[in-house]
């Protein structure tokens, strides 16, 4: 996942320089074609409150319906020009780009260089052929010959300014749990529940996976209905739970088929990386830790920011009560601390989780790739 969105528009050159000059800086962006995919009320607040722009000041005369709506006239409010944006999306100004450094309405383009994580070295030409002159960008703490093994370009200072996200998202956090039992009394389905409850009450959207149905892995095509489902869940979710009862000393086998049916990746994409991570275990007798564990692991490899608490339910039959509510204990407790941590986390991480998974090992990778199409074309 890119950690730099443009609001593009492939006709406008302004547009087409800008995602090229990002582009040349080593980043492929997120591209977003307002224009196809018109952005929604609060999308369009957030940009303006991430540029410090009033709606007035973004929108665009030229070739939009401006003037027809007679939309310089001072009579209109900040909430009716929204309303006429969102009706015509050209006219809003383009590009817009954001970056973990700011949020900003790039005209002329190369006003995107003062919030690119990585400033290219060298020259831009636009299309019109006007040269730009691409600052070198100062990189203190960079390591450099005192590491013969390290390849300085594709290393990176640690940038404080980069996990202060400009932008911070307004919507409630996104929330997928998965549970491990498909009994018709199932104790991690209990829990799941009841810390949905929790999470719901702390301002969650959240949204429950029934694994019933899902095919074990390989067992059925990546467009079985239950797999496209979770998935696409996976897709929407900022941050997870897994709760899984204790079978044998480990997770079930339900619990682990819905894990191995999320792909560590698809094409560029990762869509687990970055995001937060829960676990859960219920026990039938004592209390144990091997199915937190186990699913600990799980989450690393699947490049979850897994949170530091846990909530283990020893003797779960013991803790619901007949309707399925969870009955006052330290267990329950636990539950909260744990719901709580995860909104806290998720909350503090999902718009800087991008830079915080970056890895150098990779960008060695990509910076390998793109100097062997460079050759090739040469």
């Amino acid at each position: 996942m890119s950690c730099v969105t443009i609001y593009h528009n492939p006709n406008c050159g302004t547009s087409r320089n800008t995602l090229a000059m990002i582009r040349q800086s080593g980043v492929e962006p997120n591209i977003v074609e307002y224009l196809k995919t018109p952005l929604s009320r609060v999308e369009l607040q957030a940009l303006l409150q991430g540029m410090a722009m009033d709606v007035r000041t973004v929108l665009r005369q030229k070739g939009t319906p401006y003037d027809e709506l007679d939309l310089g006239n001072s009579k209109w409010t900040d909430e009716q020009l929204l309303d006429f944006v969102e009706q015509h999306p050209i006219l809003l100004n383009r590009p817009i780009v954001v970056t973990p450094l700011g949020v900003r309405l790039c005209r002329p383009s190369e006003a995107v260089l003062g919030i690119l994580p990585n400033v290219q070295i060298g020259t831009f030409t636009k299309e019109d052929g006007e040269v730009v002159e691409m600052p070198k960008a100062a990189n203190p703490g960079q390591l450099g010959a005192e590491f013969p093994a390290l390849v300085t370009e594709s290393h990176q200072a640690i940038d404080l300014n980069q996990l202060k996200a400009p932008l911070r998202s307004i919507h409630a956090p996104r929330i997928l749990m998965l549970y491990g039992s498909l009994r018709e009394r199932s104790y991690s389905k209990l829990l799941t529940l009841e810390a949905a409850r929790l999470l719901e009450a702390m301002g969650a959207e959240v949204r429950i996976f029934n694994p019933e149905g899902l095919p074990q892995p390989d067992a059925a095509p990546a467009e079985h209905p239950k797999v496209k489902e979770l998935r696409d869940l996976v897709r929407w979710c900022e941050g997870m739970v897994w709760t899984s009862p204790e079978r044998h000393g480990a997770m079930t086998g339900i619990m682990k088929s819905q894990i191995d049916w999320i792909p560590l990746s698809e094409g560029a994409v990762r869509p687990t990386q970055g995001k937060t991570l829960a676990v859960m275990q219920v026990c039938g007798g004592s209390q144990s830790f091997n199915a937190v564990n186990q699913l600990r692991v799980l989450g690393r490899w699947m490049r979850l920011l897994t949170i530091p608490n846990q909530s283990s339910v020893a003797k779960a039959y013991e803790e619901f009560a007949e309707d399925g509510r969870m009955k006052p204990s330290s267990f329950y407790d636990r539950v909260i601390d744990v719901m709580e941590e995860l909104v806290k986390f998720t909350l503090l991480t999902r718009d800087v989780a991008p830079y915080l998974v970056d890895r150098y090992s990779e960008r060695k990778e990509e910076l390998a790739k793109i100097h062997a199409k460079r050759l090739a074309e040469m």
